[in-house]
């Protein structure tokens, strides 16, 4: 590695991105230590500031939609000119995006590139499949008890980059998170592909309560959340809490220490099955919020709700063992009155799930955490309330889920420039978004160097598909990704995608799409056209008064024009034009394809770019 790459790699590394989110400008090659010094001292400055939000000047919408929806652009599939077919304004285009979108359809590319791979083993084993070879009778290689968390960590990955339809690889990052398990769990990696399949993508945009009734009977979450240990004589409510705090009602609807009978109540209408009876037919009066008594009598209406995981011939499946179910009446959200009686059996789990999942404190939990998902870490409140309603609404609908996410997308405030760029691209988005923005050619599959290296420098960020271990889910908030060592090792990840080789080849073609473009353009190949037209390829626009002078160009530039390491050469001139044929052969002592892609790296680790 020469001087001007690992001058690079250590700018991106030390931090001087940071200097880029603040606008600071880069500073040229230090040459003696007291440079040195000035420009450690800028890093570690710059790094102690944290993120700093810059607007994109003039983003258009189709810019701000593609970045909440769909990974941000990809040139050719989503830009500018495809939002511009998709009706006569941006309020039908966002229509028609959002329904084109969740209508799904093949996946040529994805499909394409799988069976490329030809080592997904798992794609299409069912459950009881999977059980039996990585559970029960595990091997090596194909066979081995975690190839399907191993397949599936890496074709989130694939997806996400090549998906005809990123709205729905969004959606599925949401539900994953929002129903976290750690899919490095003994049980989870045996099954992952099957909670991936038959659970998040089957039930995403169907109806919550079926959706909450296939997460609790999966073994993945019935292991990993304990519940396959809740019996009779020794009750575990570590999943009755976690369904209530985090997978319904949150833990905003907890009223404390105090009785059942001591929560405020309201009438819902409601009737039947564990619904405590109202004052008018067809009426039911349940607690507004929930206390600890709620959470324990939850966990006795969950006793028995096991794994059929005894033997050789077990399936995996879920399985209900009344010998261990707590058959005595109980009393979950009904101010202290008795509303589960008593033998009821696998009832009493499915009554629960559906008070809980059609309770109006569920609505307002989920809708709030899919505004602060998609829109802002605060975003306003009409949002929540408006989607929270349409949830509660259709709360029978076989596409309860598909009309709420319709509400949320197509909200008056999602549109609203006020809350654009309101939120930090965690680091697997940034990534993904790097792939798309780059058009790199890059399928991460099992069994793959290049996808070895990518994890491991996956796992440094703290975003790695499927590792959270608590199970709230990978942070939302913007705040928690803004740390020095998030956004250092996301930036170092955006090198190496920028830098990476694979049989001699470069997986992102940057020198390739920039000698193309301007050979076929009357412009000359100067540094200044060089960073603007990647500015515009990677932001899908140019601003009215160009890039030049942009606080985010001008911070880049410099790096770009640097004098050589040979001091007898001077600094390159913004305005002069470069000979291709030192781009193209990265002659010394400029290097300029080095240098292009050095300055490619600090686009993509702007402000601009890091924003959604």
């Amino acid at each position: 590695m020469n001087n001007q790459s690992k001058q690079r790699r250590n700018l991106l590394a030390g931090g001087v991105a940071t200097a880029v989110l603040a606008a600071v400008p880069l500073q040229n090659h230090a040459k003696n230590k007291q440079q040195l010094k000035q420009k450690t001292a800028l890093k570690k400055s710059a790094v102690s500031s944290g993120f700093k939000a810059i607007p994109i000047p003039e983003q258009t919408f189709a810019n701000m939609v593609y970045g909440r929806l769909a990974y941000g652009v990809t040139p050719g599939e989503f830009d500018e000119n495809s939002w511009s077919s998709l009706g006569q304004d941006d309020t039908e285009r966002l229509v028609n995006f959002v329904n084109q979108q969740l209508a799904g359809g093949a996946d040529v590319d994805v499909d394409a590139r799988v069976a490329a791979a030809g080592n997904f083993a798992t794609l299409n084993k069912t459950l009881p499949e999977m059980w039996f070879d990585h559970r029960l009778n595990p091997g090596t290689g194909e066979d081995s008890y975690n190839r399907p968390i191993y397949e599936m960590k890496r074709l989130k990955f694939t997806r996400a980059a090549y998906s005809l339809f990123p709205l729905k690889e969004r959606i599925a990052d949401f539900w994953h998170d929002h129903f976290s398990l750690n899919g490095d769990d003994t049980y989870a990696r045996a099954t992952m592909t099957s909670w991936d399949r038959d659970v998040i993508r089957q039930h995403m945009l169907g109806n919550f309560k079926e959706f909450l009734t296939a997460t609790a009977q999966h073994p993945a979450m019935l292991y990993y959340l304990d519940n396959y240990e809740n019996t009779k004589s020794a009750p575990n409510e570590n999943y009755a809490r976690e369904l209530i705090e985090l997978h319904t009602l949150g833990v905003e609807n907890y009223y404390g220490l105090v009785q059942q009978n001591m929560v405020p109540t309201i009438t819902v209408q409601e009737s039947g099955g564990a619904w405590p009876a109202g004052q008018g037919p067809g009426e039911s009066t349940i607690q507004q919020f929930y206390v600890d008594a709620d959470v324990y009598e939850a966990g006795r209406c969950l006793t028995g709700w096991h794994v059929d995981d005894d033997g050789d011939s077990s399936t995996g499946l879920f399985l209900f063992n009344s010998n261990q179910n707590d058959r005595n009446q109980k009393a979950v959200l009904g101010a202290g009155m008795i509303n589960f009686f008593a033998d009821q059996g696998v009832a009493d789990g499915h009554n629960l799930i559906e008070l809980l999942a059609y309770h109006p404190g569920t609505a307002k939990h989920i809708a709030g955490k899919l505004a602060r998902f998609f829109i802002s870490d605060t975003p306003p409140q009409s949002v929540v309330d408006d989607v929270a309603a349409v949830f509660y609404d259709n709360r029978t609908a076989s596409n309860q889920l598909e009309l709420v996410f319709k509400a949320l997308f197509n909200h008056t405030d999602f549109a609203d420039p006020t809350h654009w760029q309101a939120k930090l691209k965690r680091p697997f988005d940034s990534v993904v978004s790097v792939m798309r923005a780059c058009a790199t050619d890059f399928t991460v599959m099992p069994d793959d160097s290049n996808s070895n290296s990518l994890e491991s420098r996956m796992d440094d960020t703290g975003h790695f598909p499927f590792e959270w271990q608590a199970p709230d889910g990978y942070p939302m908030k913007s705040s928690y990704w803004m740390s020095s060592t998030a956004l250092i090792q996301t930036w170092k990840t955006v090198d190496w995608i920028i830098d990476r080789e694979n049989s001699g080849v470069y997986i992102t073609p940057v020198k390739e799409r920039t000698v193309a473009a301007f050979q076929n353009t009357q412009a000359a190949l100067t540094p200044e056209n060089m960073l603007a037209f990647w500015m515009t390829q990677i932001f899908d626009h140019t601003p009215s008064g160009g890039w030049i002078g942009d606080p985010v160009f001008e911070s880049i530039i410099p790096f770009l024009i640097q004098q050589p390491e040979n001091d007898s050469y001077p600094p390159w001139q913004r305005s002069l034009t470069i000979p291709f044929d030192d781009l193209v052969d990265n002659d010394w002592p400029y290097r300029w394809h080095e240098r292009l892609r050095g300055m490619v790296s600090l686009v993509l680790a702007s402000p601009y770019f890091m924003q959604r």
